[in-house]
């Protein structure tokens, strides 16, 4: 890439905020025309149910679906449904990388949606695994409500430290910019504003929002700032940036890190 040439990618749409999930599906029909939707997702996923507010959605959209189990890869089944839309809903980034090989099979390009399903799989904001033409998702529809069984304080401490380590690495990148660094600091900031309260209530959706969309805002700097994931021995840009004397910022890290041992 031309020295000259900066860049800053990202899905061309994002939705976010609880109970987003039918407004969003609602595109699917209304602007982009969608009538066969595939559902991609794990058996668990099936079984628990958490299926069910998609596809009473799509029944109430009149859209026709098929549910497809996301470790399948393409099949005779997939093939003969001819879907114009594919709907992936995961909880691990290992099943995305399982359903952007589905997608690849497909013998014509399809509407691609991404929908995570885990406080902390940040996958969805990527280009997708085995596109070798380095695509992103279509539309990423990020809603809490399909992540809240989940939660405890454990997981939630357990997530939250790589993706302080993402925001981390972003900022100190040497390929960082002002567009990647925006995110990164912003991704930092709720980290230490909201995971102490979280802490105290769980359950707190709108807490639970902000530190969602902190690891979105970590995955796209860290990836728009080509940053290393490593154990990072110097922090001054990242004081710099939040406009924090260097020691400040050590003493919030020791007490995210003190957080992290105290549930984990």
């Amino acid at each position: 890439m031309s020295e000259n040439l900066g860049s800053f990618r990202v899905p061309e749409k994002i939705y976010f905020k609880k109970g987003c999930l039918p407004v969003a599906l609602e595109e699917l029909k209304y602007v982009y025309h969608k009538q066969k939707v595939l559902i991609v997702a794990s058996p668990e996923l099936h079984k628990q149910g958490r299926l069910k507010p998609v596809t009473d959605k799509l029944n109430e959209l009149g859209i026709v679906y098929a549910i497809h189990d996301v470790y399948a890869g393409m099949t005779n089944a997939v093939k003969i449904f001819e879907p114009d839309c594919m709907l992936t809903f995961y909880e691990y980034d290992w099943d995305m990388i399982q359903a952007s090989k589905i997608l690849m099979a497909m013998k014509k390009k399809i509407y691609f949606v991404a929908v995570p399903c885990l406080l902390g799989t940040h996958s969805q904001v990527l280009p997708l695994g085995y596109d070798t033409n380095n695509n992103f998702a279509d539309m990423v529809i990020i809603d809490i409500d399909l992540m809240s069984a989940n939660i405890n304080n454990n997981y939630i401490c357990w997530a939250m430290d790589p993706i302080l380590n993402l925001a981390m690495c972003a900022c100190e990148s040497e390929n960082a910019t002002d567009y990647s660094d925006s995110m990164a600091i912003r991704a930092i900031q709720l980290i230490f504003a909201y995971l102490p309260e979280i802490l105290e209530n769980p359950v707190d959706n709108t807490v639970l929002e902000k530190l969602e969309s902190a690891g979105t805002m970590a995955e796209i700097a860290f990836f728009n700032a080509r940053a290393d994931f490593e154990k990072l021995e110097n922090y001054v840009r990242c004081a710099e940036l939040l406009n924090m004397d260097l020691e400040i910022f050590k003493q919030k890290l020791e007490d995210f890190y003190q957080l992290y041992l105290k549930f984990n």
